[in-house]
């Protein structure tokens, strides 16, 4: 019997430490990020994250998802365009939350997070206020506010950023733009690529910090997993729920690809005004009314809407506001003019050589057009009063 009771002894005597812990943290709560991968439509094709919290006091499993909006609301394309659209959080349970992702055969994966008690309470609190119809809405931003950056900052506790240990998982010098990049071309959207890349101002090239890079679903699971904490590492337990089942996405052939198109576009408008002197008029009014008008949309997405990211555009250099006025004066060009063609031509391919020096920041299929802007310019500011 004395000898038992000295085995119990040494036995419990090195429980103390663990029954520490469980005294400590006896909320009952289990908080995970749930990292969604990548769908085939531009909406989902960034993937998604949301926060999953099983309370068993309460008996409940429930998901909070940042990222959603009301698709019935009449205002919606007038909203999302000019960025007023509000999304919100929402909660549901968890088995209906994968129940929609296994239907489409998306993976989910589940990062159990390591975290005191008072940790998982103040989150359990805050979302517990945020989803009231008061806190819910919030105005989306692509970059710098979206879903993923709302439960990053939850996860994170943006006031205390400083106390967490977080290795480089990023190469140096990454911007906004490259890390967007990296889902587009895995989801062979090169002319989705264009698009983003046209309307994204300078601010998307701006390196980013570590903190900042977890604004993209992958990224912000990556982040969560190599962080550190005074409790040791921040994710207990990683578990892939749900395989990704989805068919590789496709290339597309050469012919439509973005740059190979737009080769075709500018050779159309400029092989023949070589030839036909009645085609360059026609030709450079295409030309500037199509760059003319895509600048004034660049200008409205800067200043008549809400949406940060689209500011300081460089492309504005190319696709000028002016160019719309331009295209009507082409026939009776006076002298101001044709300096400002000469100068504008000079502007736009210092443009070019500083645009590959920094590898992205403007999309490549756009060079052939901002070649022929520049050319057209050049042959023009050396014409007076003749159709160019």
């Amino acid at each position: 019997m004395k000898r038992l009771l000295i085995a119990c002894v040494v036995i419990f005597s090195f429980l103390p430490p663990y029954a520490a812990k469980a005294q400590q943290d006896s909320s009952g709560l289990q908080i995970s990020l749930l990292t969604c991968s990548p769908g085939a439509e531009l909406y989902s094709v960034f993937g998604h994250n949301a926060l999953r919290i099983i309370d068993s006091a309460a008996g409940t499993d429930i998901v909070y998802n940042y990222g959603t909006f009301d698709f019935n609301d009449p205002d919606f394309y007038t909203k999302f365009v000019r960025g007023k659209l509000l999304y919100f959080v929402s909660q549901v349970s968890y088995s209906d939350f994968l129940f929609e992702y296994q239907y489409f055969k998306r993976g989910v994966k589940e990062q159990v997070l390591h975290l005191s008690q008072q940790e998982k309470k103040k989150i359990q609190t805050d979302l517990f206020q945020n989803v009231r119809e008061e806190n819910r809405y919030y105005k989306y931003d692509f970059l710098f506010d979206n879903c993923t950056t709302r439960l990053r900052d939850i996860i994170f506790q943006k006031n205390k950023y400083d106390s967490y240990q977080i290795p480089v998982f990023t190469q140096q010098g990454q911007t906004f733009r490259d890390h967007l990049h990296v889902y587009l071309d895995r989801a062979q959207m090169r002319w989705t690529a264009l698009g983003i890349d046209f309307l994204l101002g300078f601010g998307a090239d701006i390196p980013m910090t570590q903190m900042q890079s977890m604004f993209l679903p992958d990224f912000l699971n990556k982040g969560v997993s190599l962080t550190s904490t005074d409790m040791g590492r921040m994710v207990r337990m990683e578990t892939e729920v749900l395989a990704d089942l989805q068919p590789a996405p496709q290339a597309l052939p050469f012919y439509l690809d973005p740059l190979f198109v737009i080769i075709v576009f500018c050779v159309v408008l400029l092989i023949p005004s070589f030839y036909f002197t009645s085609f360059q008029l026609l030709s450079d009014q295409i030309i500037f009314i199509l760059s003319g008008m895509l600048g004034l949309f660049l200008m409205f997405m800067w200043f008549g809407t809400d949406h940060q990211s689209f500011s300081q555009n460089l492309n504005l250099v190319w696709a000028f506001p002016l160019n719309l006025f331009f295209a009507f004066k082409i026939s009776n060009l006076q002298d101001w003019m044709r300096k400002f063609f000469k100068l504008w031509s000079i502007v736009l391919l210092a443009l070019i050589v500083f645009s590959l020096t920094i590898i992205g920041i403007i999309n490549a299929a756009l060079y052939p057009l901002m070649f022929l802007i520049s050319f057209r310019y050049w042959i023009l500011s050396k014409k007076v009063n003749q159709h160019a």
